[in-house]
């Protein structure tokens, strides 16, 4: 017996019709059973819209449905091989994205095509294929660049997909070379960087470990299930025991340029008009970054360490020497 399915509401219909128009320019000829499928719908209600499109169109300036401003499609291939095909649709003032628009969207598409889950689906390349084809110029070749070696991300992410726990050689923020036995539980980028958040066996507690820092990534065989601190992406960076605690000063007005480093528990005092906040950083070379966030406005007043990388970033910066 067929599927039976409930009328369509005229809100539903409409919302059918607007995501149908674009689809089947697209696909330029699609079966009637595959666009029912797309949108969830019955064949004969598929027949349906198809057929009440072809009564509607572009009124033109003068209000009038001229044959030029209908839809309209190929009849033969619709009534004897089930076949939808435009042969007029009247769609002139289709949304267009500047050249910069979509290179900026395809620089997104690219760094999510990069992560676990994303590569292989070809969703996604069909997605980028039609953002430049709908660009109104040139797109500029976009390429989105990682400081971490595509083998080494993508043995991690093989082993974060398939359940595989790793052995990595690692450099820890004091700089000292371990290896470490992982089970992965997601690996997740900010910015250029890459992250794997994962239950580290030798410190038997969750740990964040930046792809950049390791020299190698091996697995060696299944891992165990762990349920993560936290689902929050804000919240990936939680500070160590081992962090170097920074105390910056800076009026309180201005206290939201440390929101890129400032954690829901990390400590901010206020005196009067000022914010002294103390930030666990993971190493030093992080504190360069602290300090052109606040220049002008703020300073890193503790601890020593702190303030000579700091001072010592500046004097890099202007070209000065030791």
């Amino acid at each position: 017996m067929a599927e039976r399915r409930p009328p369509q509401r005229a809100g539903d219909k409409l919302a059918l019709l607007l995501g149908l128009v674009p689809y089947l320019i697209d696909e330029v000829r699609v079966s009637v059973a595959d666009a029912a499928a797309q949108f969830d719908v019955t064949p004969e209600q598929m027949r349906a819209l198809v057929g009440y499109l072809t009564g509607t169109g572009d009124p033109g300036p003068d209000g009038l449905y001229l044959p030029q401003g209908l839809f309209d499609i190929d009849w033969d291939d619709f009534d004897e091989r089930d076949i939808i095909r435009f042969r007029n649709a009247p769609l002139d003032q289709r949304p267009r994205l500047s050249s910069r628009e979509a290179a900026a969207l395809l620089a997104g598409l690219q760094a999510v095509s990069a992560m676990p889950g994303f590569s292989e689906r070809a969703d996604v390349e069909r997605l980028m294929t039609k953002l430049a084809r709908g660009a109104s110029g040139e797109v500029a070749p976009v390429s989105v660049q990682s400081r971490t070696s595509d083998a080494l991300r993508d043995a991690v992410a093989a082993a974060v997909t398939a359940g595989e726990r790793l052995r990595i050689d690692y450099v820890t923020t004091r700089g000292d070379r371990e290896e470490r036995d992982v089970d992965p539980i997601r690996l997740e980028s900010v910015d250029d960087v890459w992250y794997l958040r994962g239950w580290c066996l030798t410190r038997d507690a969750e740990r964040t470990f930046r792809l950049d820092r390791m020299a190698s990534a091996e697995a060696i065989g299944p891992a165990e299930e762990h349920v993560p601190s936290t689902t929050d992406a804000g919240e990936l960076f939680r500070g160590d025991a081992g962090d170097l605690l920074v105390t910056v000063e800076l009026p309180a007005s201005a206290l939201p340029l440390l929101s890129d480093y400032l954690g829901a528990d990390d400590a901010v005092e206020y005196e009067v008009d000022r914010a002294i906040a103390r930030i666990p950083l993971a190493h030093e070379g992080v504190i360069g970054r602290l300090a052109a966030r606040i220049a002008g406005v703020g300073a890193i007043t503790a601890p020593p360490e702190a303030r000579r990388a700091a001072a010592a970033w500046a004097r890099a910066a202007l070209g000065d020497g030791e």
